[in-house]
């Protein structure tokens, strides 16, 4: 590979992880023919070999793609690697606030891998500003705009290079392979936000559960199944786990760790109110061991036919629908319920036992005949106070805890 093409390569490779130039230490010496010693090329003489060198160009097209949907897949950082695998190998936040990201970026092309420290501007929906904030570039700016036009959107890249040292040679390229670079890493994350929900939903399934990117084959058949209503995302998940593939890395329940185990049985035995089966186990406990949060397995467990089965008759499920009736007056919404049933399930109490006591409070014992005699029910306190007392409680926290409202906020008691 002769010198300006690797300069453009590693150029490339640079934008790849964040539109902004990549630093190299390449070098741009070499050896005297006779003597042997090192001859070193500086910018007065790239000057006079190469074309004039560039501190700033723009280039901008039209992409098919709304303007929301393309900025959100530009300005998710930490998805890069998904969007350019075989170039980016990781990104770490370093840190974040509301408009702006420190990021390590880890690239590798062609043997070459080396890290970055990069600054993103966010400015949604309307500017992404990246800056190189060490090494050779540093103080190199690349900015971001984003105009919508109907279904599509205008972007215009302006790059402001700031390059000395060895990688000044970059600064001599031809500027149309610069704007060459620039559009086919766009190319490739136009071509990422013209995924379907259902092909993201697709593609994630594969990464979480084989390690890897949806292939072209699987992506279609299962998000047209998926459209379609023809098949689950829980459907997807085991049709992988249970693929040639995965069934070699699958583990028994003797390898099971026990923690694994305990954290599936007692998911079981809350949300199902019954005891693991052996293949629940290794399905839910490998899912565990590949690195699938507790959160979303709870949240797959939930969101089950045999939970969904039981939802009436599960004592927790019904306590939430009433003691939510008291205070707010209104029946929850499934998601609401669902809601606080994960909060139960993660180990938050949020019921006493004793809440149990306040309600039984507005309920009367039945009437029954004994010895020939009628003997009426005995009432308890009236259901206002019920209601008082349940208001009272959720006011000051003590149920449905982290979910208490302001002070300005708080439940109004019925008198």
């Amino acid at each position: 590979m002769n010198k300006t093409n690797k300069i453009i390569l590693i150029f490339y490779i640079f934008l790849a992880s964040s539109f902004g130039l990549y630093v190299f230490t390449y070098d741009v010496s070499f050896p005297h023919p006779r003597s042997g010693e090192v001859i070193t090329l500086d910018e007065s003489l790239l000057e006079v070999i190469t074309p004039k060198k560039i501190t700033e160009f723009e280039t901008s097209r039209l992409v098919d793609v709304p303007n929301n949907i393309i900025f959100d897949v530009m300005a998710n950082i930490e998805n890069f690697p998904n969007i350019l695998p075989e170039n980016i190998v990781s990104v770490t936040i370093l840190n974040k606030t509301n408009n702006e990201i420190i990021a390590e970026e880890e690239l590798f092309e062609a043997g070459i891998k080396i890290k970055l420290l990069v600054k993103h501007t966010i400015k949604p929906y309307s500017e992404h500003i990246i800056e190189i904030i060490d090494g050779d570039a540093e103080g190199t700016k690349i900015t971001q705009y984003f105009e919508s036009s109907g279904s599509q959107t205008k972007l215009t890249t302006n790059v402001d290079l700031n390059v000395k040292g060895a990688t000044s040679l970059i600064a001599f390229l031809p500027e149309a392979n610069l704007v060459h670079a620039i559009n086919t890493v766009i190319s490739h994350f136009v071509e990422y936000s013209e995924y379907t929900v259902y092909e993201m939903t697709v593609n994630s399934i594969y990464q979480e559960t084989l390690n890897r990117e949806a292939d072209k084959d699987g992506l279609l058949h299962f998000s047209t199944l998926l459209r379609d209503g023809q098949i689950t995302e829980q459907d997807i998940r085991t049709i992988l786990l249970d693929s040639k593939e995965k069934i070699t890395e699958k583990k028994t329940i003797e390898q099971l760790n026990e923690e694994t185990i305990n954290v599936i049985n007692d998911l079981y035995e809350k949300i199902l109110l019954r005891e693991a089966d052996p293949e629940g186990l290794v399905h839910f406990g490998n899912l565990f061991e590949s690195g699938m949060t507790s959160d979303k397995i709870v949240t797959m467990f939930i969101e089950s036919d045999e939970a969904k089965s039981i939802a009436l008759s599960h004592p927790v499920r019904s306590k939430i629908v009433n003691v939510y009736l008291l205070i707010f007056d209104r029946q929850p919404g499934i998601s609401e319920v669902d809601h606080y049933l994960k909060m139960y399930v993660n180990g938050v109490v949020i019921f006493p036992d004793w809440i149990g006591n306040v309600l039984f409070w507005g309920s009367t014992t039945e009437t029954v005949v004994r010895d020939g005699k009628i003997i009426p029910g005995v009432s308890f306190i009236s259901k206002p106070e019920q209601y008082n007392a349940i208001r009272f409680l959720y006011n000051e926290g003590i149920i449905f805890p982290g979910e208490r409202p302001l002070n300005e906020e708080l439940v109004e008691y019925k008198n």
